[in-house]
């Protein structure tokens, strides 16, 4: 390697933060983490901000609702909401809510979000909360996981790398489950929502630090789609005793800071079939109940 060379390789490396999801050193001319994945420009946007990520993680497994929740949310804290004001950071936060907003202008749900974790899309929102006399900022972070990424992540753990650095950081969640799906699979939800309660409590080593509040992470369980399950929606923690009692249990012993929510994002919908028989749910219009509610508890209590 001859000096010059030598010299742009040091001012790469000298001019470039490392990574805001794993803390791997990276150039000025990565596009994305060689380590987890994570976006080159998410880890620029934090940095030029000199603020400390506040990563709130919105997990559940396939169909919970996440990508359409992370969307909406987005939206409606650029607009303003229950005392929570957003501002995206950088143009990449914004194509979740294009994406999402888009799909339900046209009445349909977005597409899945693929298992490549370099092709999640991720979002920097500086919010702030003025519901105290003193307000809070905090630059919230978030990717928009693939629900059977975290699935697989949960039977093997490393495989997705972004996953387990995240979960390490996160100081809030908002664990996502199918109000529908919780209703008639109870056990199964149950059981996915313990293997995940499970996976954070080992990867935040919460076993070690004991019980005290200001250790472990915030919990907060958003039984989603509330629109299609009146059960849900009237009490939610009710809903969660009598369907998912497992990790209502492990909440109540593992997790002290943790609340129970319901959501939805659409006022009503149904289930059409296509010309080949294929059934696809189709939103009428949207009508958010509960979308910020779970952030801000998340925001106080984390």
């Amino acid at each position: 390697m001859s000096k010059a060379e030598g010299y742009n390789t040091a001012l790469c490396y000298q001019d470039a933060p490392p990574c805001v999801c794993c803390d791997a050193q990276m150039t000025s001319l990565d596009d994305y983490c060689e380590e987890c994945q994570t976006p080159a420009e998410i880890t620029r946007s934090v940095s030029q901000r000199h603020a400390k990520p506040h990563f709130i993680s919105v997990v559940g497994p396939s169909n919970a609702g996440k990508t359409v929740y992370l969307g909406l949310l987005l939206d409606m804290l650029c607009g303003g909401a229950k005392n929570l004001k957003g501002v995206p950071n950088g143009a990449f936060s914004i194509k979740l809510q294009e994406q999402v907003v888009s799909a339900l202008e046209e009445r349909r749900f977005p597409e899945k979000t693929p298992n490549e974790s370099d092709l999640w899309k991720w979002l920097h929102c500086v919010v702030t909360d003025s519901s105290q006399r003193k307000e809070k900022q905090v630059d919230f972070v978030a990717p928009d996981f693939a629900g059977e990424a975290i699935a697989t992540e949960l039977e093997q753990p490393g495989t997705y790398a972004a996953v387990s650095h995240i979960v390490q950081r996160t100081s809030a969640f908002l664990l996502l489950c199918d109000s529908a799906e919780v209703r008639d699979n109870g056990a199964r939800e149950d059981l996915f929502a313990m293997k995940l309660g499970s996976y954070i409590s080992q990867q935040q080593a919460l076993s070690e630090l004991g019980k005290s509040r200001d250790l472990t992470p915030a919990v907060a369980i958003v039984f989603t789609k509330s629109d299609t399950c009146p059960e849900a929606a009237a009490d939610p923690r009710r809903f969660m005793t009598n369907n998912m009692p497992r990790f209502m249990d492990y909440c109540q012993h593992n997790f002290p800071r943790h609340a129970v929510f319901s959501a939805s994002v659409v006022g009503s919908s149904a289930l059409l079939s296509n010309d080949v028989g294929g059934v696809a749910r189709v939103p009428f219009h949207i009508q958010p109940r509960g979308v910020i509610e779970p952030l801000h508890w998340a925001i106080q209590n984390s």
